[in-house]
């Protein structure tokens, strides 16, 4: 019995040893011009911190706590969304490398309005993958860029999709730090 106990806490010792936990996140602006006659421009500014922890050199652990500020004609809104997710990289070339999130989220936005954006809250739910690339600066900091999304996107009471999207709403960058 006190063979197998130790055999355990060296087998975690040396687990513990080799992973990491990093953490960092993104910031994001964009402006959006809806495509009809007296529309006027969508303003979102989004922070994403995030957490994670190193498994090996091929496995991450992550989450990431997204909140966003909306803006649109005087309306406001508040957009908050936890993201849990796996990142799994397939390939590496010197400081880059390259993976792909697959993760779910959930969050709600609730809206400051007079009825002319919209008049309530949101849920918001979403399962799917992302791919991405990594550039290593140093031993202890990186950058993370994301673009695209592929699986499942659902607004409560308002709308679903599912397929690949690729535009400059779903191109991410941020930066990490590694301890």
């Amino acid at each position: 019995m006190k063979k197998l106990f130790l055999a355990t806490v060296v087998a975690l010792m040396s687990f513990a040893a080799s992973a990491q936990v990093w953490m960092g996140g993104s910031i994001g602006l964009d402006f959006t011009k809806p495509d009809f006659d007296g529309a006027k421009t969508l303003t979102t500014f989004t922070l994403a911190p995030e957490v994670g922890y190193t498994l090996n050199d091929k496995w991450d652990i992550a989450i990431a706590l997204n909140e966003s500020f909306i803006s649109y004609d005087g309306d406001f809104a508040n957009s908050i969304s936890v993201e849990p997710y796996a990142r799994y990289t397939f390939a590496k070339a010197g400081i880059a490398s390259f993976f792909v999130d697959g993760g779910f989220g959930v969050g709600s936005t609730e809206f400051d309005s007079d009825g002319t954006f919209l008049s309530d809250s949101e849920t918001q739910f979403y399962i799917g993958l992302r791919p991405g690339v990594k550039v290593e600066l140093s031993e202890k900091v990186g950058i993370v860029a994301k673009l695209g999304f592929l699986g499942y996107q659902q607004v409560v009471d308002s709308y679903s999709s599912f397929g690949f999207n690729v535009n400059n709403n779903s191109l991410t960058f941020g930066m990490y730090w590694s301890f």
